[in-house]
């Protein structure tokens, strides 16, 4: 019996890029996709190499050994992907990179207001700190897709507001392909 093997993907990125818009969107796709998110563990978990390897190995061994489907996202921060690239499996790992790095800082600045919830850990901030979020957010955008170009990871453009949805919904039904057919 052939059976199939699950997925693990990794989706990293800047905020509001869409990881975990995707994210949820997968596991609402009845296909047993569990999701773990790099931004409730932070510091404690990215930034110990160890602990995100094993975390990793984990997951790859129940796609294998159960056919589980996993998605971690994250920004990639303070795990990055240079230390991806020390990862002995990552050759094993779907890994996506969002990022906008063609929007400028005040855009960037307008989006992160316009779509904030009272739940986002942005809701309420001052203006000021919104901008200064907002040029980390295209400096990090930058950076993103030049580490993706020198390791030759997959960095998707996701842009803002309807783009943005149009890429996602299309990665998402790449995604589901992949995986129905593994």
């Amino acid at each position: 019996m052939n059976e199939k093997k699950g997925k693990v993907i990794i989706i990293g990125g800047c905020p509001r890029t869409g990881k975990t818009t995707l994210s949820v969107k997968l596991v609402k796709s009845g296909l047993g996709f569990s999701k773990i998110s790099g931004d409730h563990f932070g510091d404690a978990l990215l930034g110990n190499f160890e602990q995100v390897k094993t975390l990793l190995e984990s997951l790859l061994e129940d796609a294998g050994a159960y056919g589980i489907n996993s998605i971690f996202d994250y920004y990639p921060d303070n795990f990055t992907l240079d230390d991806i690239k020390k990862l002995p499996f990552k050759d094993k790992l779907d890994m996506y990179f969002f990022g906008f790095p063609d929007i400028p800082v005040e855009e960037i600045k307008y989006y992160i207001k316009y779509y904030a919830v009272y739940t986002d850990w942005i809701y309420g901030c001052s203006d000021d700190y919104i901008g200064e979020v907002a040029k980390r957010i295209y400096d990090f955008n930058i950076k993103l897709k030049q580490d993706c170009e020198k390791y030759g990871y997959k960095f998707i453009n996701t842009g803002v507001g309807d783009e943005r949805n149009s890429i996602l919904d299309s990665l998402y039904e790449e995604i589901i392909d992949k995986c129905k057919n593994t």
